[in-house]
């Protein structure tokens, strides 16, 4: 069958050939009629198309140009010719001379494309259909595109090479159905996965192997190539991995360094690949001089201070381009938008120094003309215009650009944030574009679990962390379980009324079981804060404490308390009242995102009293008298390939108001926990007296666990990906703690007067929130009696479950 050239030329070649008589192209088709022949100056009669089933004859005909009553030109049909085929549908178009001379009748004869009625993978036994689903763009009930198929084989080819079958071949087959219909298959032969077995650096005289191979994606494989991408070689990764060693030299003041082309070989087996990576490393260099040329606008002394790069030291490109970035950071918080920053360099070999001159052309100074947000489909424009420290109307300013996207991206609404910039109305104008992608804020949670020491847990929760799009947090919870029990409303308004001040209540009824005692409250809180920045036009130091907010916060509840077993003359520890408490706070909160931070630190110093002044006797009956203080501190350090390094530091004290009002032992401190010590038993780390228990006064004394008027608590945590894609990561951790008796300050029943643990697990961000599963191995096993032995209180390693973030 020909193709639409083929037709469109020997059309053009028979009507200019011919002068004063048209010859028709004729149909493939066998039953053509003869052809007519047109007369010069002939008028076209009629045009049908002939041959369409599923392509409507309007579609096509308005790629013709040849009309009923119009002369016929030969260029014009062989232009409609292509001009059909490009439409995309047809495989094949030909046109027919039909009727008289003088009124020749066009008919324009196509034939379809198959249409596509299925697609499907074969041979994919290592990759599921999940793996491969995004690479097959080819959809059914299209039509059937090779150029499409074509793309489709090299897509599914690269996802087998991603995930280490380097050898993996791909195919494609179209068997054909009734109806002018196939289906497209893809073929693979996967052949055995390809395992980075090796990475060699020749040249290497200055840099050793391990500090390279730090820097690369691409690895040798190991006992961990099944959890993560370790051994597996993919070309995109590999080619970055280069620029990354070539980057350790530089940074080490190589600035001659050569990285060549690497030898890649295959093993006769087939299944492992040795890499060698040549390099020259050339010489060593320092920094000669520094200076600073172009219009400096008398910032030069301020220049010199912020540059970290020195004279005499070893030549790095990571600091020089830190430099850089300060440098120009000056003149864009001027408003020069568009400084440039160019560093010029003069090496001298005999030396072995490089002469560094910052280039420095501001440019035009520029205002913001507007500020642009889209992307937000739930959240309102002022919810992120509130986090904004870049206004409209104000000069530009690239340290209020990072500090506006952080901000933005710390509320933990979304995914994404991006602040983009482009030329406004003048020259002198700017336009900045925040641009964001929202995530789900709202959870319904229902989840059940197991521990060693709880059992059975139940939990439940609807909670909402950008309530209708004001930025506002709402959420319900109840968590059942052998050990504790809670129902809980709390709401949080971040900007009341939209000023600095934040207004949040708290409503909850919690049942706990101790070791020795029950405790059941209810009660509700009310706090209010302020931003202290918002105190800026009265104190000018204000504007340096962003992010730091002061909270005044009061407490009611009802205690009750019941002890178990235990002698008469240890009731009186046990006291049940109402508690009436006023907490100060003062929190700098500087994480990257307050969901689910991974930088940045969170500090919290509290001091809370409970006076008779807010309780008083004759209308509480009894009441809880005492004066607490406790900090909070969390750290977050991105480390290397999504590691994620965490700590956090909790300190506590409680005292007595007056020796008519002790702390009652429902107050006082208790460690031990998934959320405190792992590896122990819930809330069990605390000092211990023992009693006679209530039955016989003169048998064996139990313990009492009494609490303690300190705690120190310490985590450390190492949290990294294991499967990316469903959001599950893996945690190793140690812990550190312990709650003092008062007067106390050492405990000489553990080493360094602190419980410790290790332990790992792991955590899913699942859709009915986040999931805990860890293990913790206790270091300081406990006895029954410590004095003379007994069974042990602790498991050897104990499994802990929750549904919640720890951090």
């Amino acid at each position: 069958m020909k193709g639409p050239t083929d037709h469109a030329a020997a059309l053009a070649a028979l009507l200019i050939a011919s002068g004063a008589v048209l010859f028709p192209v004729l149909a493939t088709a066998q039953d053509a009629p003869p052809p007519a022949v047109a007369a010069q100056g002939a008028t076209v009669a009629d045009v049908k198309i002939e041959g369409n089933r599923r392509v409507e004859v309007d579609a096509i005909r308005s790629a013709i140009t040849q009309r009923k009553g119009q002369p016929l030109d030969p260029r014009g049909v062989a232009k409609d010719i292509r001009a059909v085929m490009k439409l995309g549908f047809f495989s094949d178009v030909v046109v027919e001379l039909q009727g008289t001379p003088d009124a020749p009748v066009l008919v324009y004869r196509v034939t379809e494309r198959p249409t596509v009625r299925e697609t499907r993978i074969e041979g994919n036994d290592e990759l599921s259909k999940d793996d491969l689903k995004d690479t097959v763009e080819l959809k059914a009930f299209s039509i059937l595109d090779l150029v499409a198929v074509r793309k489709d084989v090299k897509k599914i080819k690269e996802k087998y090479a991603e995930k280490g079958y380097y050898l993996a071949e791909v195919t494609h087959r179209i068997d054909e159905r009734p109806d002018n219909q196939v289906d497209v298959v893809y073929v693979i032969d996967e052949r055995a996965k390809v395992q980075v077995k090796e990475v060699r650096f020749l040249g290497n005289a200055h840099v050793a192997d391990g500090e390279l191979l730090a820097v690369m994606q691409t690895r040798p494989g190991g006992y961990l190539s099944l959890l993560s991408s370790m051994g597996t070689y993919r070309e995109e990764a590999f080619q970055h991995d280069l620029q990354g060693v070539q980057a350790v030299y530089l940074d080490r003041g190589y600035v001659n360094v050569k990285v060549g082309n690497p030898s890649i070989a295959l093993s006769p087996d087939k299944r492992f690949l040795h890499i060698t990576i040549p390099v020259e490393e050339g010489e060593q260099y320092k920094i000669g001089s520094i200076a600073f040329t172009g219009q400096l606008l008398d910032r030069e002394p301020a220049l010199r201070r912020i540059v970290r790069a020195k004279q005499g030291e070893i030549f790095s490109r990571s600091k020089i381009q830190q430099d850089l970035f300060a440098v120009g950071d000056v003149f864009r918080d001027l408003g020069y938008a568009y400084a440039n920053v160019t560093p010029l360099t003069q090496t001298d070999p005999a030396a072995r120094t490089l002469d560094l001159t910052y280039e420095i052309q501001p440019g035009p100074k520029v205002r913001f003309e507007r500020i642009d947000i889209i992307g937000n489909d739930k959240t309102r424009d002022k919810v992120i215009r509130r986090e904004l420290r870049i206004y409209e109307g104000e000069l530009y300013s690239g340290t209020g650009l990072r500090a506006s996207r952080q901000r933005v991206n710390a509320l933990g609404f979304f995914e994404t944030v991006d602040i983009t910039t482009k030329q406004g109305s003048s020259e002198d104008t700017i336009v900045a574009v925040v641009e964001v992608k929202e995530r789900a804020t709202g959870t319904f949670q229902v989840g059940a679990g197991f521990s060693s020491y709880e059992n059975f847990i139940l939990t439940g929760q609807i909670s909402q962390n950008n309530f209708f799009g004001w930025g506002q947090t709402l959420s319900l919870q109840v968590q059942w379980s052998s050990v504790r029990q809670l129902g809980q409303i709390q709401f949080v308004e971040p900007y009341f009324l939209d000023t600095k001040w934040t207004f949040a209540f708290d409503l909850y009824a919690t049942e706990g079981i101790y070791t020795t005692f029950t405790r059941r409250a209810v009660g509700g809180s009310m706090t209010w804060g302020y931003e202290l920045n918002g105190l800026a036009p009265y104190w000018s130091f204000a504007r340096h404490l962003e992010d730091m907010r002061l909270f005044a916060t009061y407490t009611n509840e009802r205690v009750d308390v019941s002890a178990s077993g235990l002698a008469a003359q240890s009731v009186q520890q046990f006291k049940d009242g109402t508690t009436s408490a006023l907490r100060l706070s003062l929190q700098w909160d500087r994480r990257d995102n307050r969901l689910f931070p991974t930088r940045g630190f969170f500090l919290s110093g509290s001091a809370e009293v409970a006076p008779p002044l807010l309780a008083p006797e004759s209308l509480f009956g009894d009441v809880i008298l005492f004066t607490r203080y406790a900090v909070d501190a969390r750290a977050y350090r991105p480390i290397w390939l999504g590691l994620v390094g965490r700590a956090k530091l909790t300190l506590g004290y409680i005292r007595d108001w007056d020796s008519q009002h002790r702390v009652p032992i429902s107050e006082k401190y208790y460690v031990g926990g998934i959320n405190s010590v792992r590896g122990y038993r819930y809330l069990s780390i605390s000092p211990v007296e023992f009693v006679p228990t209530w039955q016989d006064p003169s048998a064996r004394r139990g313990a009492l666990y009494v609490g303690g008027d300190k705690q120190v608590v310490l985590n450390l945590e190492l949290e990294f990906p294991l499967f990316k894609a469903v959001g599950v990561r893996g945690v190793v951790f140690s812990d550190f703690g312990n709650a003092f008796a008062p007067g106390e300050f050492s405990d000489p029943n553990v080493p360094y007067s602190l419980y410790k643990s290790v332990g790992f697990g792991f955590r899913w961000q699942s859709p009915i929130g986040p999931l805990r599963f860890e293990w913790g191995i206790p270091l300081d096993r406990r006895r029954e009696d410590p004095v003379n032995g007994g069974d042990y209180i602790d498991q050897a390693v104990d499994f802990q479950f929750t549904i919640g973030n720890f951090f």
